[in-house]
C-alpha cells in the first residue's frame, strides 16, 4: 500500500506597500506561486499571481495587469479558489471586486462608496486631457467604463442618472452611445474633423432624412471593442466610391491608423470604417 500523495496548498495571500511592488516582487520571489493573492492596502488593489502575470481583480489595478477575461472563463476555472479568497480580501478593504469577476455578489454601501470614487477618478484623467494613444488614459477610460458597468447594475439612482444624461442630440454619435466606452475612445482620434450632430431617432440610411443639415463624421459601437465610423453629407452615410465625399471616409481611416487601431480594409462600396480599439495595457 502506498500513500496517497499529499494535495498542494490552497492559495495563500501576500500584501505589499505597493502595486510596483507587488509587481517586482512576484517575478524573482518563489514563495509567491501561481494563484497566490495579492493585496495591496494603500492603493485599493487585490489580485492574483497568473502564472508569471500578476493581474488584478479590482477596477483600480495600479501597475498590476487588468485581467480582462471573467475569472471563471480563464483557463477553465483554475482561479476560482484564488478569485474567491480575492474577494474575502477585497471585502476587508471596503473595495469590490470587478463585476465580471464577481457578477453574483451583492456589494455593500462601501463598496459602492467606493466605486463612485473610482468613477471620478477616471473620468477626470479622461476628460482633463484626452488622449487616445496614451496608455495611462486608455486604463483610465477602461477603469471608468468597468466602474460604471457595476454602477448601472448595483445603484439604481446612478442608472436613472446615466438614463437622465441622454441629450436630445450629440456630436459625432448617437445621444445613446454617449457613455460607450468605445466611443469615447474614438473621438479623440477622430478630434479636428466635424462631428456630425445627431439624435437617437436620425437614420443615416435613410433617404426621407436627405434634407436634415447633418455633415460630418458618426462612430458606432459593435461590441467587443469594434467601432463603425462613417461620413455623413446631408443626413447620409456616404459610400467610398463616392467622388464628392468618398475622400472624407478615408480620412476617417488614416485616422485610426495613426492612432494605433486595427483598421479593416476599406472596399470602394464601403460605407463605413471598421476599427477595432486597442487594448490598455498595464
Amino acid at each position: 500500500m502506498t500513500d496517497s500523495p499529499t494535495p498542494p496548498p490552497g492559495p495563500r495571500v501576500h500584501h505589499f506597500d505597493t502595486t510596483g511592488d507587488a509587481y517586482n516582487e512576484t517575478q524573482w520571489n518563489d514563495e509567491i506561486r501561481d494563484g497566490d493573492v495579492l493585496v495591496i492596502t494603500r492603493e485599493k488593489v487585490v489580485g492574483f499571481l497568473q502564472e508569471a502575470w500578476p493581474v488584478a481583480l479590482t477596477v483600480r489595478h495600479g501597475e498590476l495587469h487588468a485581467l480582462n477575461v471573467p475569472v471563471d472563463q480563464l483557463l477553465d476555472g483554475k482561479y476560482t479558489d484564488s478569485a474567491r479568497l480575492a474577494a474575502d480580501e477585497a471585502r476587508k478593504l471596503d473595495v469590490a471586486l470587478r463585476d465580471d469577476h464577481a457578477p453574483d455578489a451583492k456589494p455593500t454601501v462601501r463598496e459602492i462608496d467606493d466605486m463612485i470614487q473610482v468613477s471620478a477618478e477616471a473620468a477626470s484623467r479622461i476628460t482633463g486631457d484626452p488622449d487616445a494613444e496614451d496608455p495611462q488614459w486608455k486604463a483610465a477610460l477602461d477603469r471608468m467604463t468597468h466602474a460604471n458597468a457595476f454602477l448601472c447594475k448595483h445603484h439604481p439612482a446612478w442608472a436613472e442618472a446615466t438614463k437622465a444624461a441622454e441629450s436630445a442630440s450629440a456630436k459625432g454619435h448617437a445621444p445613446r452611445h454617449a457613455s460607450h466606452p468605445d466611443v469615447l475612445a474614438a473621438l479623440p482620434v477622430l478630434a479636428g474633423l466635424k462631428a456630425a450632430p445627431l439624435t437617437n431617432q436620425h437614420d443615416m440610411g435613410d433617404p426621407s432624412d436627405i434634407d436634415l443639415p447633418v455633415r460630418g463624421y458618426a462612430v458606432e459601437p459593435r461590441g467587443h471593442g469594434l467601432v463603425a465610423a462613417y461620413w455623413l453629407e446631408r443626413g447620409l452615410a456616404r459610400r467610398r466610391n463616392d467622388g464628392w465625399h468618398g475622400p472624407a471616409l478615408e480620412a476617417v481611416r488614416d485616422r485610426f491608423v495613426a492612432a494605433g487601431w486595427a483598421v479593416e480594409p476599406l472596399r470602394p462600396t464601403s460605407v463605413c470604417v471598421f476599427a477595432h480599439r486597442p487594448q490598455p495595457t498595464g
